[in-house]
């Protein structure tokens, strides 16, 4: 897949002619031919590597693996140094619509993918690592973009050399190595994974990597002869047992290498995988016979055999891996697989447009999002992403996972309990939205806050669309259960005392009813009396049976008749009240949190023994049990001037 950075434009484009006539058609060659003209005639005669027109390269890249029309045009017309000309030279390509609608769509999702890489910052942790590499595959939207981000992404890491800034080359390959390289992977793009992180590793880590290349560069004329002998008796072997095989060296890859090191504690001589051969053969039967022969001709090393066709890794890739220990004591490690097999490691799920009409691969989906990829890359056709997950931007840049369908409620929650109990409002890309509104793949979320928490009931109700989180709205009820259960208890020990004084109950006669209804305390009472654990007909029968039959007729005054439904009067506009660290007549003023009035709203007044003049909207079920109780204690009130623009 590697072209010199130096090859013109010219050269690549008539190399992609040549390899794409058998592939597209004749009437898209027509069409590519025009497309690679204008893209040649745009690249400077002069320029360095690293600002250079990469489009050709990888289209030609993509091309050797038979991409299709759309993807070997976007390839070229990906490129930033092209933006500005994109239509024009899309006229001059004379695509078909179908064509050029499909380009329009890949290069949308390319767009939508480096403008989120743009704001890559550096010193995350992992969990945030995984998030980014779930966005960039969940956002991409066509399996096929994917790949030419890769593509690009391999491109600018030959070039970097040609970045004179130290630390944007450390950033781009900090990026590389975190995000791309494991993308690559788990797409089974083994080709593209190694050379990711060798050039990634090469700027990260400068000197352990030139301490690495060193060693394998000492030693080369001595490995690589002896592994030709080892080879040639290997091929041998092959030969006569009548299976037709391709035995050639494995390439070295020095990242891997010092994983190895750093993850087993080797030292560079006892690493297996410095002298390696790969075995090709025809099927998956001559895969086992091969590796037969090679065990009969060494002696294998058990602890080093895995058979990844019966059992393939996560990403599909599907090989025998075996190390063994010649006659002269030295480890070879051994890979046998198919052509099929070795096509899949190097292109991934890129590797079905070369197998479109074979049998199985074995392949395993990793995830659902990759499973999308896959399908999608093997039709060759766009294939949307049912993500499970959306992944958006704070502000500041950092990642937040939310379940498909979360509003930006759900956001504010998920950031921190408080922040979700202050939210007033959010925005979407700078834009002012509704609480409800939900957030897509990679937008940035700023909060709109309150100075003190409030919350509504309402967005603790599952039906009301405001939470898509079931544990964003657990925290919505967490929040009112204080409150409610004040309010229970108010309930509870206004019911208590009227009780007490209709029966003429002492203390010590309370004492007794506590002990008959099997509570600890008169605060417990009040508690399961408001919250309905007792009836309050239970609590009235338990009473008359403490103090005897007639006890409460001679102790109750005249009950007048309350009607079934408490009509509360309008507000009273002489009267004035102030919200919060204010009082009047020497009493505190607050908004009840059953119903949470807000300022300019119609209310009114309770006032309670212990907390002064509780505010409610007129239609809240609590007020009205209070008014039936105690009408005495309603006042009608009005909001102060000026609290409505609050």
């Amino acid at each position: 897949m590697q072209h010199p950075l130096d090859e013109p434009a010219t050269s690549l484009c008539h190399r992609l002619s040549q390899s794409t006539a058998e592939t597209i058609g004749a009437a898209a060659v027509t069409a590519m031919d025009g497309l690679c003209q204008a893209v040649a005639e745009t690249e400077a005669a002069s320029g360095e590597p690293a600002t250079r027109c990469k489009g050709p390269r990888v289209a030609v890249a993509l091309a050797d693996i038979h991409a299709d029309l759309p993807t070997l045009a976007v390839a070229l017309l990906a490129d930033p140094t092209l933006a500005s000309r994109r239509d024009e030279l899309l006229d001059k390509a004379d695509l078909a619509e179908s064509a050029r609608q499909a380009v329009a769509g890949l290069l949308a999702g390319i767009d939508r993918l480096r403008t989120w890489e743009a704001r890559f910052p550096e010193g995350l942790d992992e969990s945030q690592h995984e998030y980014w590499r779930r966005l960039l595959l969940a956002g991409a939207r066509d399996a096929r973009a994917v790949l030419i981000d890769l593509v690009y992404r391999l491109e600018g890491m030959r070039a970097l050399d040609g970045v004179d800034d130290e630390q944007l080359r450390r950033a781009y390959a900090g990026m590389t190595m975190a995000v791309h390289a494991p993308i690559a992977h788990r797409l089974g793009l083994g080709q593209i994974k190694w050379e990711l992180e060798d050039l990634a590793f090469r700027y990260l880590e400068p000197e352990t990597y030139v301490g690495i290349a060193k060693l394998l560069d000492e030693r080369r004329d001595s490995r690589e002869a002896y592994l030709a002998a080892v080879q040639a008796r290997l091929e041998h072997a092959l030969i006569q047992t009548g299976i037709r095989a391709e035995v050639y060296g494995r390439p070295k890859h020095i990242y891997s290498i010092w994983g190895k090191m750093r993850r087993k504690h080797l030292g560079f001589e006892d690493l297996f995988d410095v002298r390696a051969l790969r075995v090709q053969v025809d099927s998956v039967t001559d895969c086992y016979g091969a590796l037969s022969v090679v065990h009969e001709l060494f002696k294998p090393i058990a602890s080093e055999y895995d058979d990844y066709i019966a059992r393939p890794k996560p990403n599909g890739y599907q090989s025998l891996h075996t190390a063994v220990r010649t006659d002269e004591g030295k480890v070879v490690e051994i890979q046998i697989r198919t052509e099929r097999m070795h096509a899949f490691a190097e292109f991934g799920v890129a590797a079905h447009w070369r197998y479109k009409a074979g049998g199985g691969g074995g392949a395993n989906p990793f995830d659902m999002q990759v499973e999308s990829l896959r399908h999608g890359l093997s039709r060759g056709e766009i294939q949307p992403l049912a993500a499970p997950m959306v992944y958006a931007f704070t502000p500041g840049g950092e990642l937040v996972e939310l379940p498909a369908g979360a509003t930006v409620l759900d956001f504010a929650y998920r950031i921190h309990t408080h922040l979700g109990h202050r939210c007033r409002g959010a925005k979407i890309n700078g834009r002012i939205v509704p609480l409800k509104t939900r957030v897509g793949q990679g937008d940035e979320v700023e909060v709109l806050t309150n100075k003190e928490p409030a919350p509504s009931r309402e967005w603790g109700q599952a039906h009301s669309g405001f939470l898509r989180s079931a544990s964003s709205r657990g925290k919505v009820r967490s929040w009112f259960a204080p409150f409610d259960r004040e309010d229970a208890r108010e309930r509870g020990r206004v019911y208590c005392e009227r009780l007490y004084r209709r029966f003429g109950m002492d203390a010590a006669a309370r004492r007794r009813l506590l002990l008959a209804v099997g509570v600890s305390s008169e605060e417990q009472l009040f508690l399961a009396l408001g919250n309905h654990r007792i009836a309050p007909e239970t609590l009235q029968a338990t009473a008359r049976a403490q103090m005897g039959p007639g006890a409460d007729t001679a102790a109750r005054p005249a009950r007048r008749e309350q009607p079934d439904e408490v009509v509360l009067p309008e507000p009273l506009g002489g009267r004035s009240l102030v919200i919060e660290n204010q009082s009047i007549e020497g009493l505190k003023v607050t908004s009840a949190k059953c119903c949470s009035p807000r300022p300019g709203e119609r209310v009114m007044a309770f006032l309670s023994r212990s907390q002064g003049y509780k505010l409610h909207r007129p239609d809240c079920h609590n007020l009205a049990h209070l008014a039936r109780e105690h009408p005495e204690r309603v006042l009608p009130v009005a909001w102060p001037e000026g609290d409505e623009r609050r």
